[in-house]
C-alpha cells in the first residue's frame, strides 16, 4: 500500500459555505431565487452527459417522477435488479405498478439482460437498471431490449457518480438517470435526488411530476413555480396533471452545487479508498471482489467482495474486523423480493382483493427461487466503506483488513 499517495480532502467543501451565505443572503421568497436552482440542474445534466435536470428532494422521488412520465400506472410492470435499495421497487408500487424482480449476472452482480428478457412481458412499461456499489450494468443489451419492446429505461446511478461504460458516464444512455444526494452518495447535501434526461416532453412531464402537476411550467433550468402574473388570478387553472410537491430547496441545491464541482475529487477519493482494499484482496484466494469487465469504469460506492469460504462465518469475520479496529463494514442488501414488504402486500391482496384492484390478478411470487444467482451470492457478501476522506486513514481499515483475513487463514 505505500504506493498510495497520502490525500485528505475537507468532508464539506469550502464553496458550500459560500453559496449557502448566497441563499441566506438573498432571503427566501416564493417566485424569486438567487438561481442555485438553476445552476445545480444545468451544470448537473451537462456533467452527466444530459440536457435537462429536475432537482428533487430524495432520490426515490426522481425515479417516481421518471415513472409517472413515462406513463406507469395500474397494470404496468417494472423490472428491477434483486440487488438494489427497496427505493428501486417502490418507485413502481407508488405508481401502482407491479415490480418484476429480475435476476443479476453472478459475476458483476448488476441486473442480467437474459434474465430482464426472459420478464418482459405485454404490460412490461420500464426497466430499472442500477448502477450498483458504483458499476454500472451491461447497458447495451438493456437498452436493446428497450428498443424492441418499447420499453422507457431509468439509470438509477445513486451509487455511481462517474462510473462509465464503454467510454460513455452513468446517465448518459438511458431515456431518463436518476441520482441520490442523500448523506452516504458520493455528491450530497443531506438529502435529496436529481433526474436528468434529453428527450424535453420527457423532462417537462417530469418536471410537473415533481411539482404537483403545474401546467405552466417548462424545461428551462430552475423553473419550478409558475408565474406570480399567471397564477395570481382567480380563474387560473393551476394543475394539468398528476404530481407530487417533491422539489428540493434551495439552501440544498446551494451545497449539492459545490459538492458537484469537485465530483472528480470526490470520486478520486473513494478509488483511493478502494485501491487500498484490493491490494489487500488481490492477496487473498477466498475474498472474490466484484468484476469489472473491460471498458467499464468502476467508481467503488463501497469496495465489495464476496466471502468464498463457507467456513468463515460473514458475522464472526465482521466482529473479528471491527476488534481489531477496523470500521465495521455492511453485507449486502437482502434480495429485494424477499423483503417482508412484499410478503406482507401478498397476504393483504389475497385477503382483500377488492381493496387492491390494481394488483390484484397481476401480482408476481415473491417467494425464494424466483432469483437464484442473487439469492446464492447475497449472504457472503462484505461491502466495505470508501467514504474516508483521508488515505492514511483508508490504508489503516486495509491493515485491519489484512489481519482479519490473516485470523482466517
Amino acid at each position: 500500500m505505500a504506493h498510495i499517495q497520502d490525500r485528505s480532502i475537507p468532508r464539506v467543501s469550502p464553496k458550500a459555505r459560500e453559496y449557502v451565505g448566497d441563499v441566506l443572503d438573498f432571503g427566501f421568497h416564493n417566485a424569486h431565487s438567487v438561481g442555485m436552482t438553476a445552476r445545480l440542474e444545468q451544470r448537473f445534466a451537462e456533467r452527466m452527459g444530459a440536457k435537462y435536470g429536475i432537482a428533487h428532494c430524495n432520490g426515490t422521488a426522481t425515479l417516481q417522477s421518471a415513472l409517472l412520465a413515462a406513463g406507469v400506472g395500474v397494470g404496468d410492470e417494472v423490472i428491477v435488479p434483486a440487488f438494489t435499495v427497496f427505493s428501486t421497487p417502490a418507485a413502481a408500487l407508488q405508481c401502482n405498478a407491479v415490480p418484476v424482480v429480475a435476476d443479476v449476472d453472478p459475476e458483476t452482480w448488476t441486473l442480467d439482460p437474459e434474465d430482464v428478457r426472459r420478464k418482459i412481458t405485454p404490460r412490461t412499461k420500464a426497466v430499472i437498471p442500477v448502477s450498483i456499489c458504483g458499476l454500472m450494468p451491461d447497458m447495451g443489451p438493456l437498452m436493446e431490449l428497450a428498443r424492441e419492446h418499447d420499453l422507457i429505461v431509468i439509470e438509477d446511478n445513486a451509487q455511481g457518480y462517474l462510473s462509465e461504460y464503454h467510454g460513455r458516464v452513468a446517465g448518459a444512455i438511458g431515456h431518463f438517470a436518476s441520482f441520490s444526494f442523500q448523506a452516504s452518495k458520493t455528491v450530497t447535501c443531506g438529502d435529496g435526488g436529481i433526474l436528468i434526461c434529453r428527450d424535453p416532453d420527457l423532462a417537462l412531464k417530469a418536471r410537473r411530476a415533481a411539482t404537483l402537476g403545474f401546467r405552466d411550467l417548462s424545461v428551462t433550468p430552475g423553473d419550478n413555480v409558475v408565474d406570480e402574473e399567471l397564477r395570481c388570478h382567480p380563474d387560473y387553472r393551476r394543475h394539468c396533471s398528476l404530481g407530487w410537491n417533491q422539489r428540493l430547496p434551495e439552501i440544498a441545491c446551494a451545497v449539492a452545487l459545490a459538492e458537484l464541482e469537485r465530483v472528480e475529487e470526490l470520486v478520486e477519493m473513494r478509488c483511493l479508498c478502494a485501491e487500498a482494499f484490493a491490494e489487500v484482496v488481490d492477496r487473498c484466494d477466498w475474498l472474490t471482489p466484484q468484476r469489472v469487465p473491460e471498458g467499464y469504469r468502476h467508481t467503488y460506492w463501497t469496495y465489495p467482495v464476496k466471502i468464498e469460504r463457507e467456513d468463515v462465518d460473514w458475522a464472526e469475520f465482521r466482529r473479528t474486523f471491527t476488534a481489531l479496529g477496523g470500521d465495521g463494514f455492511y453485507g449486502a442488501y437482502c434480495p429485494v423480493h424477499l423483503e417482508e414488504v412484499f410478503e406482507n402486500l401478498t397476504v393483504a391482496i389475497r385477503a382483500r382483493p377488492e381493496r387492491y384492484p390494481q394488483w390484484t390478478g397481476n401480482w408476481p411470487d415473491y417467494s425464494p427461487g424466483l432469483c437464484p444467482a442473487w439469492e446464492r451470492i447475497q449472504p457472503r457478501i462484505a461491502m466495505f466503506k470508501t467514504n474516508y476522506f483521508d488515505t492514511v486513514e483508508a490504508r489503516r481499515q486495509a491493515v485491519v483488513l489484512e489481519q482479519t483475513v490473516r485470523r482466517f487463514s
